[in-house]
């Protein structure tokens, strides 16, 4: 991917920084978004062909104005997103909406206003097995994901021959966003981030619709398909309540 222009969202933390950090080493000029100005300065600051941008995705009019002023892309990652881990009715309806706002709404802006400078590039979307199967205790966030898939997997068939899009959805992944104390215990099945963001790269230079990483989260992809989703989410309350 040398050479080419891609925007990362989510690029000061986790994942999106790590594909950051990758994509520049290897020659690309990276467009960092990220609400966290200090974050990106830093990035910055180690890699001249990284451009620090701060955007709030969940702001709508920030959206716009920031893809209006875009220049041509050869691809974006759009990884922004929040979780939360915990009963439902435990949190609150504040929460929800920002969820949804992060998670939903902000991707749906940013891949209309980036249908322009995409022209015959490539959208990856970050999802996550969350969305493959349905997770008590992070049930808003799992809804989320799911709508991402759907979205991500039927803008592809729209936009075929225009813009190639696809969906990336790892399992947990060891990051500041699952550095909570509810998680603790799942610390150890929890995947490397420069490990994700590596097969995250490589599915974002080919072509694919939809790409799972990692042996196990590739046999529950598929045991998904098959296994009723009631009982794959009665499977996981049963994980989650006991971690």
């Amino acid at each position: 991917m040398s050479g080419q222009r891609i925007l990362v969202t989510g690029a000061s933390s986790g994942l999106g920084h790590a594909a950051c950090e990758r994509l520049a080493e290897g020659g690309a000029t990276v467009l960092a978004c990220a609400r966290r100005e200090d974050r990106l300065l830093e990035l910055a600051k180690r890699w001249p062909n990284i451009e620090p941008h701060v955007l709030d995705v969940s702001d709508g009019g920030a959206v716009d104005r920031f893809c209006a002023a875009l220049g041509p892309l050869d691809a974006a990652i759009l990884n922004a997103g929040v979780t939360e881990v915990g009963p439902f009715t435990d949190s609150s309806a504040e929460r929800d909406a920002q969820l949804i706002a992060t998670n939903v709404s902000a991707n749906v802006r940013l891949a209309r206003g980036l249908r322009r400078p995409l022209q015959d590039g490539r959208l990856v979307f970050v999802g996550s097995m969350g969305g493959l199967v349905p997770l008590p205790y992070q049930a808003v966030y799992s809804g989320t994901k799911a709508f991402l898939h759907h979205f991500a997997l039927a803008l592809r068939e729209e936009w075929a021959g225009d813009v190639s899009v696809g969906v990336f959805a790892p399992g947990g992944i060891r990051t500041e966003m699952t550095d909570v104390a509810a998680l603790k215990k799942l610390d150890g099945q929890l995947a490397d981030v420069g490990d994700v963001a590596d097969a995250l790269l490589a599915f974002t230079a080919s072509t694919g619709a939809l790409s799972v990483p990692g042996g196990t989260n590739k046999a529950a992809a598929t045991l998904s398909r098959v296994v009723p989703r009631s009982w794959a989410a009665k499977l996981m309350e049963r994980i989650y309540r006991e971690s």
